[in-house]
């Protein structure tokens, strides 16, 4: 999506694609949460990482429906008709 600076640290790195998101049909994340977990030390929620464990670690194709669910209803993304 963009570049964005450091959430946590206004002068820290510019970090690329920080606006791209993820899921696995359930849980939404930003692609640069690796860099989070890897700077601060963050710790996820027990519930998310049991569910990243039983998917074994790989998101899950997840469907077109539920995609347009999550954009809607959970980020309030408008997905107007051209």
């Amino acid at each position: 999506m963009g570049a964005e600076h450091d959430v946590l640290d206004p002068e820290g790195p510019t970090l690329v694609s920080a606006g791209s998101l993820y899921t696995d049909g359930a849980w939404v994340w930003r692609e640069d949460l690796s860099y989070y977990l890897a700077r601060y030390h963050l710790a996820l929620p027990d519930d998310f990482v049991a569910q990243v464990r039983e998917l074994a670690y790989s998101p899950p194709v997840v469907p077109e429906s539920r995609l347009v669910e999550i954009a809607t209803r959970d980020l309030g993304i408008s997905m107007g008709q051209a």
